[in-house]
């Protein structure tokens, strides 16, 4: 029973560890990236964060890096089979959250703007793939 804890504590530190240092992370700065998804994930950090963590506009000043690519597909037939029939992303984002050094990567996701439910109605582009990627960092923080 004692290796079992034993075991079990060894497995679950590493999870532990990471969320508590993405936790200790109270101020990003936001790197320029492609198709200004940046700026959208400007304004999602202050829509869904409510303060727990800030954007700041230098990098000396910040705990973190964000950093990353945001892709968006042109052309009518990518806003047909993408945007109108739900049936692949058009806009795509990948970030990475460093630590203040940039050395070390503290998380890391992906996101796309598909949407099967609701198609042309729904928001999209850039904006949407930044509402994603930034919730899906709020998550890991424990936000």
């Amino acid at each position: 029973m004692n290796k079992f804890l034993v075991l079990l504590a060894v497995l679950t530190l590493p999870a532990f560890c990471q969320k508590t240092e993405l936790r200790a992370v109270k101020k990003v700065f936001i790197e320029k990236m492609d198709n200004n998804l940046d700026q959208y994930l400007r304004a999602e950090f202050s829509k869904q964060f409510k303060g727990n963590v800030v954007v700041v506009l230098d990098a000396k000043d910040a705990d973190a890096i964000l950093a990353g690519v945001g892709e968006e597909q042109k052309g009518t037939g990518a806003k047909i089979t993408g945007r109108y029939l739900g049936l692949h992303d058009v806009a795509t984002g990948t970030v990475s959250l460093l630590d203040k050094e940039g050395k070390v990567i503290l998380w890391s996701d992906e996101a796309g703007d598909r949407n099967m439910w609701l198609g042309p109605m729904a928001r999209g582009g850039q904006r949407k793939v930044a509402d994603r990627l930034v919730n899906k960092l709020r998550k890991a923080m424990g936000y």
